[in-house]
């Protein structure tokens, strides 16, 4: 079977094989565990003085447990919450808007072997960082992390934690969108969680992590859904609370990896308890946007071996 036969095999509806397995989701919630626990204080002062100077600093303007009817009809950067759940240690806790999220996807991810468990020497890309709670895990994982943010307060929270708490790990204030050359095949790993249904063109976002990635480098998906099969996507935009517009179904989240340039042999998706999806896909060597017809950068390098 050839290359493009295998892509057509792959993208037709239920081709997409679901992840199977990798270790027990209790261990992978200790591992989960740990990497968080390497970034908490050394002793309760410390912990009191860094969520003390973090709450002065960048205070919510929502709940946390209500910003999604107080202040999601609004426009995204127009306000500021923070991310998710952070245990700073010693008792010393800040909820946030996404609560504990990061470690429930994370922990199924690396259950599943869609993450892996040492990212230790790995050049990893983390899209839409928020206040930074994805971000702690996987350099607790060892990884050699950059962070991309679009909310300029969230950007600055989370440069101020890692700051705080002696992680060195960048963290850009910037749309991904807004597409860098140079960063072209650095990254052995993208981990793009809870984004991709809140931007305007999600498989321009996809070339774009393509692109970024080495070969052999591998990508993480987290999304909203709509349910079924067959190559659905739901379609909500600015009249429905959330920042959402497209929420694919399996086998649209799989095509558009494929069509991405991720390897179709690679590609796995799983639809999660709560009815969200978790994908997966390698890039195993550089290549052209299979189909540049309409595409949304005519004549980019994008469209090209990458």
């Amino acid at each position: 079977m050839s290359q493009t036969d295998r892509v057509r095999d792959a993208s037709q509806p239920g081709k997409f094989p679901v992840p199977q397995p990798a270790m027990p989701l209790e261990a992978a919630a200790g591992l989960v565990a740990r990497a968080l626990a390497r970034w908490q204080a050394p002793n309760a002062r410390a912990a009191k003085d860094v969520a003390a100077t973090l709450l002065k600093e960048f205070p919510d303007q929502a709940r946390p447990d209500d910003f999604w009817h107080s202040e999601a009809a609004g426009a995204f950067r127009d306000f500021f919450v923070w991310g998710h759940d952070h245990d700073f240690g010693h008792g010393r806790r800040r909820a946030g808007a996404m609560g504990p999220r990061h470690v429930e996807i994370t922990s199924e991810a690396l259950h599943l072997g869609l993450l892996p468990p040492s990212l230790a020497g790995r050049q990893v890309l983390d899209v839409g960082c928020w206040t930074g709670g994805d971000l702690l895990i996987l350099a607790g994982l060892g990884g050699h992390v950059t962070a991309v943010e679009e909310h300029p307060v969230a950007a600055r929270a989370a440069r101020r934690l890692l700051e705080l708490i002696g992680l060195d790990a960048p963290v850009l204030q910037a749309s991904l969108y807004a597409d860098n050359r140079e960063w072209a095949g650095r990254f052995d790993y993208a981990y793009c969680s809870g984004v991709i249904y809140h931007v305007t063109d999600p498989l321009l976002l996809l070339r774009i992590l393509f692109a970024y990635l080495k070969p052999g480098g591998e990508i993480l998906v987290e999304t909203k859904a709509v349910a079924g099969e067959g190559g659905l996507c739901g379609y909500s935009g600015t009249l429905e609370k959330g920042w959402n517009w497209y929420a694919p179904d399996g086998t649209a989240l799989g095509r558009w990896l494929v069509d991405a340039g991720f390897d179709a042999r690679t590609v796995k998706v799983h639809r999660r308890g709560n009815g969200r999806l978790l994908a997966g896909g390698g890039k195993t060597a550089p290549g052209r946007l299979r189909e540049t017809a309409g595409f949304s950068r005519p004549g980019s390098w994008l469209e090209g071996e990458v």
